[in-house]
């Protein structure tokens, strides 16, 4: 009967073989699922993303290091992107890399031309209300994309909440444009990950990864996951993965024309950076950076140890009851753990970063955050795959107990708070030395050591 196979009485044609081309993108379509259409009415929906974007908001900026924040401004954002954005055009600034590090911050850059509108007193408080408003953001983009790979609400909610209330978050990163780019990392390979339908969630997303990998050179290490995603079918899923390849070529092309400024010279120490590093991030996800010194100081190695080993447990749990996407993300999330604490610390290696300085985590702090919110994706993902309901509900009340722990001896003490003149008394000296006929009044940043940070902006801007 020609090419046909007949088995018994009926006859069935020949499966056709696939292409590779169509094998892989078979492959890589079912690593990335599309989010389940949820039951909640659309309005119902808005209502608590905005409820959820709202107390975001407020906390981050109500926490004592958050409130700081309000009448103080941070190092870079005063001293680069507040005094181009006051003193350049926009689309000067906006092709403007930063002289040190080589790179455009297209999202900084855009925030302090936002703020730059404000009276010059109100700046300081426009930036960080800009900066909290980032952040809460891409913690509504992790909810939303994580709904593909989550089967869980709760472990959704809880893995955007920790974006916001983790400890490891809330010092050196917190409410400034200057460090939104390791949370710009994290909402970046959640976009890479989501699928959505929507042609507005398409246009979010497309436009949200070219201003991230245009803001942070840490966006560019995500290529090789763009690179896959580009066989995903349909134009909508291409046009996002566009979006990305436009603004890393865009980014690429700036780091190879500007040189970047080697901030220390010493030799990296491969062996005392492992030991940083694994001092910077298991136990930090949980705990936070304040108490690791003392930690290290009572008990050595061994509570870095025990937090690794309840981390590669639960991704234990992810790679034998995970389905392919599930596995594919914890692996992909923790390779990039990885990788990104040890390009941190290679990259900016010196004496006060090795372990055996007392304040060798607080120093740096920020380095931690990516890391970190990876991890605690690979652990959502480990809960989520509890086969046994009730082992499962055990196992997310002791997480929970451990992280709020962290959370609340964190939010009351100092690490965080900017301290030194305030904003408003920064305005204030400046102008009364325009007013004596100077022609640049002197503004003061924070921190205020181990370097004191101030900008000169001209009188026609300060009055």
């Amino acid at each position: 009967m020609g090419n046909t196979v007949s088995v018994g009485d009926s006859v069935r044609p020949p499966v056709p073989k696939m292409s590779t081309l169509s094998r892989v993108r078979g492959t890589v379509t079912s690593l990335f699922p599309v989010p389940e259409p949820g039951r909640t009415s659309r309005k119902r929906m808005f209502a608590g993303y905005l409820a959820g974007f709202v107390a975001a908001v407020a906390y981050v900026l109500l926490i004592p290091a958050g409130r700081s924040r309000l009448d103080h401004m941070w190092a870079e954002d005063g001293a680069r992107f507040l005094l181009d954005a006051k003193t350049v055009p926009l689309w000067r600034a906006l092709f403007e890399p930063y002289v040190d590090s080589g790179y455009l911050h297209t999202i900084p850059r855009l925030g302090a031309e936002l703020a730059s509108h404000l009276p010059l007193s109100w700046t300081a408080a426009g930036i960080a209300i800009i900066a909290a408003m980032l952040r809460a953001g891409v913690a509504l983009v992790v909810f939303t994309a994580s709904g593909g790979v989550l089967r869980s609400k709760t472990l959704r909610f809880a893995l955007a909440a920790l974006i916001v209330v983790a400890p490891v978050g809330n010092a050196e990163a917190i409410n400034n444009l200057a460090n939104f780019h390791w949370f710009a990392f994290f909402g970046a390979f959640w976009l890479l990950w989501w699928r959505p339908v929507a042609r507005w969630q398409v246009a979010f997303a497309t436009v949200a990864l070219f201003l991230a990998v245009t803001s942070s050179v840490l966006v560019v290490a995500l290529a090789p996951l763009a690179l896959v995603r580009f066989a995903l079918p349909g134009w909508r899923q291409r046009i996002i993965t566009l979006g990305y390849v436009v603004g890393l070529v865009i980014q690429a092309t700036t780091m190879l024309l500007v040189p970047r400024v080697a901030h220390f010279d010493v030799p990296l120490d491969p062996g005392a950076a492992a030991l940083g590093a694994l001092s910077r991030v298991p136990l930090v996800a949980f705990a936070g950076s304040e108490d690791i010194g003392r930690y290290y100081e009572e008990f050595g190695y061994w509570p870095f140890y025990l937090a690794l080993a309840v981390i590669l447990a639960l991704a234990v749990l992810a790679f034998r009851w995970g389905n392919a996407p599930r596995v594919a993300l914890a692996a992909v999330a923790f390779a990039y753990a990885v990788l990104i604490i040890w390009l941190s610390l290679s990259q900016n290696w010196h004496w006060y970063a090795d372990v055996l300085q007392p304040a060798v985590v607080l120093d740096g702090q920020r380095y931690s955050v990516v890391p970190c919110l990876l991890l605690l994706t690979v652990m959502a993902i480990g809960l989520d795959r509890i086969p046994k309901a009730g082992w499962q509900r055990a196992a997310m009340v002791a997480m929970a107990v451990v992280l709020l722990a962290g959370i609340v001896r964190q939010v009351p003490i100092s690490t965080g708070r900017l301290t030194g003149p305030g904003w408003q008394q920064s305005v204030v000296t400046a102008r009364q030395a325009c007013a004596r006929g100077d022609a640049e009044g002197v503004l003061q940043l924070a921190p205020t050591s181990p370097q004191n940070w101030t900008f000169k902006l001209p009188c026609e801007f300060v009055n």
